[in-house]
């Protein structure tokens, strides 16, 4: 690094319109794009709530090079690649990974008394500096590409972040120490066993007759339950849909949505998963993909590896810190990456509705605050196949259009499914995220959720 010349002196800072123009200023006068796609992109940002440059890019008007090159320019800083010169690992204790990730900013180079600090996002620069106190008057800005500062924050902060994504959930409602095994709970299951053995042995048609009582009571209050959600989805009214696409969505700007898409050992999804996603109409500048692997997935980053994907689709991985290997971790890990004020969760199969996400950003904006989660309805691509298949889409049509709503619409608790699912981030995390020790962590999270006095509701969208 002794050959890069970094200027040494403090960024220059201006108001939010002032930089909005300089910005396209700079991008006209490097002849990277003309009056008319500026102003196409200054239209675009006045109904969405994404920076100029990220509208210009997910529009495919300008190149990612091209925006850090014309922000350094607006800043007053020195460009840098980070997949060349990757931070110093050393720096990681020089700046929170809180701060890190609220900011968009990295530790990258110390010269002296001063800290170089790569950020993908420049505006925010003073507010790291603010937040630094002392230490912060010391930084100084570089740019760097923000998904080249994701990585390299995930690299320089992995353990740490992986242990917070086991233990985002508290003690009291995570089953991380069911594990634990204590006297007590050895006696008490003897006991039990032992119990039932003598039973079962000394009185088996008792034994049987139990049995049966509970299977048949079983079957009684599902069919009740069934029965009831039945009458609630025929004589309560359903919700109206929402406006078919963001044109039409009025009255508020758009928010930012990031949805978390969750990979194990796939060698075949990638570009078909990329081909159904690119039909969404929701702004792709407002739309960020997050795809979630491990790093120890050598067949899913090989086939991720080899295939291009769009500024709006990005890849995190989930680093070998400990033994445990789940889904709700790998999402507890990505939901620190990402940005957007809705969270949402699909499978790398699922082919979502066009306009899912303006349904889910116009009913969360109407919904009642403590409308937490919207779950959407999941149907099969070949459900007139065959005869097996017309099966399982039955079931799943009476599951997800019949007692799901009714559930929800009776006011009980409604059990997550594993994908289609958009959360409130604020709501989400205030409870912890996911139990990453907990194989049915969806339908634990739904419980949660009601449990703290939130609402999840049924949507008219399905994938």
């Amino acid at each position: 690094m002794s050959n890069l010349r970094l200027k040494l002196s403090a960024p220059r800072m201006a108001t939010a319109p002032a930089r909005r123009m300089r910005l396209g200023r700079h991008l006209i006068a490097a002849g990277v794009i003309g009056p008319r796609d500026l102003l196409h992109g200054l239209d675009l940002q006045r109904r969405i709530d994404a920076p100029l440059g990220e509208v210009l890019a997910t529009e495919g008007l300008v190149a990612p090079d091209d925006i850090v090159k014309a922000l350094a320019r607006q800043y007053g800083a020195q460009p840098v690649d980070l997949s060349r010169s990757p931070c110093d690992q050393r720096l990681a204790a020089r700046i929170p990974a809180r701060l890190c990730l609220q900011y968009g900013a990295v530790p990258w180079l110390e010269l002296g008394d001063r800290l170089f600090v790569a950020s993908g996002r420049p505006g925010e620069f003073p507010r790291l500096c603010k937040a630094l106190g002392e230490r912060g008057k010391t930084l100084v800005l570089v740019v760097a590409d923000p998904r080249q500062v994701r990585t390299q924050i995930g690299r320089l902060y992995a353990a740490e972040l992986a242990e917070h994504a086991v233990t985002r959930v508290t003690d009291a409602e995570s089953c991380r120490n069911w594990g634990v095994r204590s006297w007590k709970r050895r006696f008490a299951l003897r006991a039990v066993l032992l119990s039932l053995f003598a039973l079962l042995m000394f009185s088996p048609s008792a034994v049987l007759i139990l049995a049966l009582l509970c299977g048949a009571l079983t079957l009684l209050l599902t069919s009740g339950l069934k029965a009831a959600a039945l009458w609630a989805s025929l004589t309560r009214p359903k919700p109206p849909r929402s406006p078919p696409n963001a044109a039409e969505i009025k009255g508020f700007r758009l928010p930012r949505v990031s949805v978390l898409v969750p990979l194990l050992h796939e060698e075949e999804i990638a570009q078909a998963l990329i081909a159904r996603l690119s039909r969404l109409t929701y702004p792709k500048s407002l739309l960020e993909v997050v795809l979630v692997l491990e790093a120890s997935d050598k067949l899913t980053r090989a086939t991720i590896a080899r295939t291009p994907l769009p500024p709006w689709i990005s890849v995190i991985e989930v680093p070998d810190a400990g033994a445990l290997k789940t889904k709700p971790r790998a999402l507890n890990y990505a939901l620190d990456f990402c940005r957007g004020s809705i969270i949402g969760v699909w499978d790398a199969e699922d082919a979502p509705e066009p306009d899912q996400i303006e349904q889910i950003v116009t009913r969360f904006h109407n919904a009642p605050e403590n409308t937490a989660c919207l779950q959407g309805v999941l149907d099969f691509y070949n459900g007139r196949g065959n005869w097996m298949a017309r099966c399982f889409s039955i079931e799943y049509a009476t599951w997800w259009r019949v007692v799901l709503p009714g559930v929800a619409r009776l006011g009980l608790v409604v059990p997550l499914g594993g994908t289609t699912l958009f959360f409130r981030r604020d709501i989400l995390e205030r409870i912890g995220a996911w139990d990453a020790h907990n194989v049915t962590e969806d339908a634990d999270l739904g419980l949660r959720l009601a449990r703290r006095g939130y609402v999840t509701e049924l949507m008219r969208t399905t994938t």
